[in-house]
This record gives structure tokens, C-alpha cells and sequence, in this order.
């Protein structure tokens, strides 16, 4: 009886020997940091005020880092869910080759750095870029479109980054749909959409909220592709905060943000989940 209690522990060991030190460590001395103050030095003076969160909850400039990286997570969920959708139904439905290079082409883009793929983005969306002069050579444009360093361009990025966080989950609840399940609802004389609508979306819904969850968390926390990207007419929460821990030396300033961010996904996480458990009881998450 006593094996059965300590064997769980004893393999999730390994895992909590590298969660400890190098993510719950960090996370509460970023929580401990958030509460200390910044000297004009740039060194972190001890002290316990919440007067730094104060200060990311109320001034304009802050609160407008946060609506604009809530904006553009919102967006990016949409996005790929818009487009994981059909995609993942289309890849449960093929089989043999046509099937593994659906796979291939989901999970390839994960395996590239992103630095990589945003050096791709820029080859197509640049100025000069592909894009533009397709479109400038079929005298379709006058003027190049600037995507490049633009609210647009940083969301192509974000929505190619995060969209196989998107499919991978979803087709994995996808796939749970059977022939037999399809069938059953023809023959109970359910047309397309009304199997679509009660039979597949009911079964892939934790699938999609796996991913939204994925994604907004991810965007949330993006670095690369908001500074290589994106614009500072539209500034993000993780350069915000690089900006400030960096460039400033404010680290309790900084620490009080990420300290939100890690709340504000914490929160996300947990409402996501108990949705989930009240619109279907099912999913078991």
C-alpha cells in the first residue's frame, strides 16, 4: 500500500527537480522583487509597498501595454481558431501520405527557430519584399503595402507562431469523432450542420479551449516577434517590460508586471477550465 502512495511521487521527482529550481524559483523572485522599490540608481532597495503595482494598475501608459497585448491575444485566438477548425476536421478525415503531410506541415514550423521564420516574414511582407513586388509587378498597387513593423505584420507572425498550439490540440479531440458516431447521426436523419453542431463541436470543444488557452498565453508572453515585428505606435507587455527591467533598471517595477501577466494568465487559465466543466461536464479537465 505504501508503494502504490510513493510511486507517483517518486516519478513526477525528475520533473519537480527542474520545475523548482529554474521556474518556481525565478517566479517568486520576481513576486519578492515587485515589492521592493527602485532607487534612481537602478538598484532594488528592500522594502514591502504594493506602491509599483499601483503604479502599473493606474497609469495610462501601463494600462495601455495591457489592453493592447489583450487585444492582440484576442485577435490571434480568433485567427487560429478560425483557421485550426477546418484544418484539423480536414486532417482527421485524410489518410496515408495525404494525412502525414498535413502533420509535416503543422509540426515542422514548430521545430524552426523563430528568429528564422520571422527573417521568412520579412522576405514576403518587407517593402521590398515578395508581396509587394507581386503585387507592384501585376499593377495592382502603386505603392508598396506596409505590413512590415506594423500592427498587421506583428499578428501574420503571432498567428503563424501559435497556430499549431492551435491545431495540435483540437485535432488531438478531433480525432475522437468516429465514423461510427457520423453515421449514427445520418441515419437519426441529423444533416451536416446539425452533426457538425452536435456531435463534432461538442467532442472538440476542450480541444479548443486546450489551444486558446495555449495561444493566449503564449501571445501573452511573446517577445521575439512583438520587437522584430511589431511597432512601438503599439507596444506589447513583454518588450514593455524588458524595456523597463533593461534599459530603466527598474526591476520592482518590472517585477510588478510580470507578476500581473503571471496572474492575469493564472486567472485565464483556471475561468477557461471552469467554463469548460459547466458547458461540458464531458471533458473532464
Amino acid at each position: 500500500m505504501m508503494r502504490r502512495r510513493i510511486a507517483p511521487w517518486l516519478w513526477l521527482l525528475p520533473a519537480g527537480a527542474l520545475l523548482i529550481p529554474f521556474f518556481l524559483i525565478p517566479i517568486l523572485m520576481t513576486a519578492r522583487n515587485s515589492v521592493f522599490t527602485d532607487d534612481p540608481y537602478g538598484n532594488l532597495v528592500p522594502d514591502f509597498t504594493f506602491a509599483n503595482y499601483v503604479r502599473v494598475l493606474t497609469d495610462p501608459y501601463y494600462l495601455g501595454v495591457f489592453a493592447n497585448t489583450l487585444i492582440a491575444a484576442v485577435v490571434v485566438c480568433l485567427i487560429t481558431l478560425i483557421i485550426a477548425y477546418p484544418l484539423s476536421w480536414a486532417m482527421t478525415r485524410a489518410h496515408g501520405r495525404t494525412r502525414a503531410l498535413l502533420l509535416w506541415a503543422i509540426y515542422i514550423p514548430i521545430y524552426v527557430s523563430v528568429i528564422m521564420r520571422v527573417f521568412g516574414w520579412m522576405v514576403l511582407i518587407a517593402d521590398s519584399g515578395v508581396i509587394n513586388s507581386a503585387l507592384l509587378g501585376l499593377g495592382l498597387i502603386t505603392t508598396p503595402i506596409r505590413m512590415m513593423n506594423e500592427v498587421e505584420g506583428m499578428v501574420i507572425g503571432l498567428v503563424h507562431r501559435y497556430l499549431p498550439l492551435m491545431i495540435v490540440p483540437l485535432l488531438t479531440a478531433m480525432q475522437k469523432v468516429n465514423s461510427e458516431m457520423l453515421l449514427a447521426s445520418a441515419n437519426l436523419g441529423g444533416g451536416r450542420w446539425f452533426t457538425w453542431r452536435r456531435v463534432v463541436l461538442p467532442i472538440s470543444l476542450p480541444g479548443a479551449i486546450a489551444g486558446i488557452q495555449l495561444v493566449f498565453a503564449g501571445v501573452l508572453s511573446d517577445y521575439v516577434i512583438p520587437s522584430l515585428m511589431g511597432t512601438t505606435r503599439f507596444q506589447m507587455l513583454a518588450p514593455a517590460i524588458y524595456y523597463e527591467s533593461s534599459i530603466n533598471a527598474s526591476w520592482a517595477l518590472s517585477g510588478a508586471m510580470a507578476t500581473v501577466v503571471l496572474v492575469a494568465v493564472a486567472a485565464f487559465l483556471l475561468i477557461a477550465n471552469a467554463i469548460l466543466r459547466r458547458i461540458a461536464p464531458w471533458a473532464g479537465i
